[in-house]
């Protein structure tokens, strides 16, 4: 209780002055502030010299008397410097006297100075040294000439003198120093010739070491220079010894860093290899053990085989160890804080929600705020709105922050149902967004990203001016604004960013015609776009097959089996596209007859295109289609299917089908017909050059009734068994007659 009395006591002598401890509000009159500052001194005397005040305080109540520009307060700080038995009082008065006499010389009162030469004699190393500190600055030349006197005497004691050096070594730009440095060099104490060459060494560019000579014959040419050629090789000097600092320091940095990242390794490699050899059941405790460690590289490691295991085995951290993990956020350094986010960030738990909004408010590292930002959009709890939405209104948010926490609003909005917190965000939205510099892109890019994701249609002006940008930027997120806002008449624009340069806006830009258009106009788009000779983008191709699909699905039956044609140049797509049709049309509403049009039509487009068994599937089921009403193409039909079995790899049984079209019309047109399908195949070169095949496809035909085919059928496979090579041998046959040296010799 006496010591919290006496600090009252303190405080109140010092308001009324400006000091360490407070500052005046009315400027008192000189005379009136005199007095008060001499009636303080002893105040001040009591608190420097307690001795059981703190270092820090005793500095300050120095600060004080040395800011006080009265006589008494400079004899006083003049009596402490000579308190022979209290060095710790001498030392803080060295420091503050020094600090004050590099940021204000003037301010340094001359009585100082003898006082600071006698304490280049003191015992204490550290006192000789601030002493010296402080003598150093103080201006003029007395205290150099001095100094230089203090040195040369020989009957001075020899720390005394080599410290008086050190006083002057900081000053060796000022030619009078140098001066008295270059008249030491006589001495005959090695020890002081010795400090007075590495003083001067700062001097020059190439050190003379301890050849005095050399160092006369340089300062005879120097002292002849005048005072701006000396200033100016200075200048030189101190500038070439910076770069050589700075080189030095970049190699230490880069030492210090390679260092760091062995050190991290050897520890890390020692942690994983630990973790391997335990028992599962201890591995959590471990863990545990490792993020509660003070020293960040274990804490990272740790944090990194968590990660591991997340990614390899898809074990998420549970009980003490995702408490543990949390707890990081709240103590870990920024990077392990920074390395937390981005694992939680792909749990998707409530709980992780809650930790990061507690964290956020904290936060004082900027790159870990845009990191918890980017991990609540990636969460797209609800939760997190308000959060982000303060980020998004309040003026003092970085304008980093504002983007990303806009961008992660966006992400979460377009995932909510929220109406209530939803709703919230409009306001701060459009606020922020009339507020931001119309020469911001990204900061405008990022409102439209939250505006799109919110969906509100009070967004629309916004959308529909900012569509009308030049900025790729701009243009994606206002593109899908307009989408989100049904912007129909917004088409033409939509279909003119369809060509532009810049693949995303292109994208959301056929994405955007391929929802809201009806018209011919964009149908005719989405066609170009899904030629890739123009657009060479396979994301925005995509999109335009998408938008083609969800464009016809608005038109008649009958035009969207007519829209196949359109894809003639295009032939893989129009196959896809009439399998969609086909899987539409083939449910228990379907109509028969639009089904057999598009089966026709696709049989007919995996035909020309070579993808003989897949048309075989469709043939197939149009053929039994056909066959069970008696249609009158259903020969034809039949005749298409053969051709495609033919020439299917899968080699299917056609005998069975001949033998069902002979039945269908047997005649002798329909049997020329017949003939001249399977003529054909066999004239081809894929018939040729697999004589394997061929054997078996005419063992096959050979199966077949001849009633219907008669002795043309039967003269068109002798003409083709004839052509083929000798019979293939037996697996395992061999036709080769035995060599000299085969075993059947011996």
């Amino acid at each position: 209780m006496r010591g919290i009395a006496w600090w009252i006591v303190v405080f109140w002598l010092l308001a009324p002055s400006i000091s360490a401890f407070g500052a005046q509000t009315d400027d008192p009159p000189a005379a009136d502030q005199e007095s008060a500052q001499v009636g303080q001194l002893r105040n001040i005397r009591e608190g420097i010299t307690d001795v059981e005040a703190r270092q820090a305080d005793r500095r300050r109540w120095a600060s004080v008397l040395l800011s006080y520009d009265i006589p008494q307060a400079k004899a006083l700080a003049a009596e402490l410097l000579k308190l022979s038995d209290r060095p710790e009082v001498q030392q803080t008065l060295c420091s503050v006297i020094a600090e004050q006499a590099r940021e204000n010389p003037s301010k340094v009162d001359p009585s100082f100075v003898d006082p600071l030469i006698e304490l280049l004699d003191a015992e204490v190393s550290e006192l000789r040294t601030l002493a010296a500190e402080a003598l150093a600055d103080i201006p003029g030349t007395d205290v150099p000439t001095r100094l230089g006197e203090l040195a040369s005497q020989a009957d001075v004691p020899l720390t005394k003198r080599l410290a008086a050096i050190d006083a002057l070594a900081p000053n060796t730009h000022r030619r009078e120093v140098v001066a008295q440095l270059i008249a030491l060099l006589d001495s005959s104490e090695p020890a002081v010739v010795e400090r007075v060459t590495g003083a001067l060494s700062s001097a020059t560019p190439q050190s003379h070491g301890l050849d005095t000579q050399r160092w006369h014959r340089w300062w005879d040419e120097k002292s002849q220079l005048d005072e701006e050629s000396w200033l100016a090789e200075q200048l030189r000097t101190y500038r070439d010894r910076s770069r050589r600092v700075s080189d030095e320091l970049r190699v230490f940095r880069e030492t210090v860093r390679d260092g760091q990242a062995t050190l991290k390794a050897r520890t890390s490699s020692f942690q994983r290899e630990l973790f391997r050899t335990l028992p599962a059941d201890q591995r959590p405790a471990k863990l545990v053990e490792w993020l509660e460690d003070p020293i960040p590289i274990v804490k990272l490691t740790a944090l990194g085989i968590i990660r591991a295991r997340i990614a390899d085995e898809g074990q998420r951290p549970e009980g003490a160890v995702l408490t543990s993990l949390l707890e990081q956020l709240r103590q870990g350094s920024p990077s392990v804080r920074r390395e937390v986010v981005e694992i939680i960030q792909n749990l998707n738990d409530p709980v992780i929600v809650e930790a990061l909004l507690a964290r956020l408010p904290r936060e004082d590292d900027p790159g870990i705020r845009l990191t918890i930002f980017k991990a609540l959009g990636k969460l797209g709890n609800p939760d997190a709105i308000p959060a982000l939405v303060a980020a998004v209104a309040s003026p003092q948010s970085p304008s980093e922050c504002v983007r990303e926490a806009a961008v992660a609003l966006g992400a979460v909005a377009a995932q909510s149902t929220a109406g209530e917190n939803i709703e919230s965000a409009v306001a701060a939205l459009k606020s922020r967004y009339q507020s931001s510099d119309r020469e911001d892109a990204a900061m405008r890019a990022a409102l439209l990203t939250a505006m799109a994701g919110v969906a509100s249609d009070a967004f629309a002006p916004e959308f529909m001016d900012a569509v009308e940008s030049d900025d790729a930027a701009v243009l994606g997120p206002a593109i899908r604004g307009v989408l989100a806002a049904d912007g129909r008449s917004k088409l033409p624009r939509l279909r003119t960013l369809m060509a532009h340069a810049d693949p995303r806006v292109r994208l959301a830009a056929i994405d955007a015609v391929g929802r809201l258009g009806r018209e011919e106009a964009d149908l005719e788009s989405l066609l170009t776009r899904l030629n890739p000779s123009i657009e060479v983008n396979e994301l925005a191709r995509e999109a335009a097959w998408r938008g083609f699909r969800h464009v016809m699905a608005n038109h008649s039956v009958e035009d969207r089996i007519q829209a196949a044609g359109r894809l003639r140049d295009l032939p893989d797509l129009q196959i896809r596209y009439l399998e969609d049709l086909a899987d539409a049309f083939s449910g228990a509403n379907g109509s028969t007859s639009h089904l057999e049009d598009v089966l026709d039509r696709l049989a007919a487009a995996l035909v020309a295109g070579g993808r003989y068994e897949e048309a075989v599937t469709y043939l197939e089921t149009l053929f039994d289609m056909q066959s069970e009403r008696s249609d009158a193409g259903t020969f034809g039909c039949g005749l298409r299917l053969l051709n495609a079995m033919l020439r299917s790899p899968t080699e299917p049984e056609v005998a069975v089908l001949i033998t069902q079209l002979s039945a269908l019309s047997p005649d002798d047109a329909a049997g020329t017909r017949i003939l001249e399908t399977v003529g054909a195949y066999l004239e081809t070169l894929d018939a040729a050059t697999d004589p394997g095949r061929l054997r078996r496809l005419l063992a096959e035909l050979n199966t077949v009734p001849t009633d219907a085919l008669g002795d043309a059928w039967t003269l068109r496979l002798t003409q083709a068994a004839e052509r083929l090579s000798p019979p293939e041998p037996e697996p395992g046959q061999d036709t080769d007659p035995p060599s000299p040296t085969s075993p059947q010799e011996h």
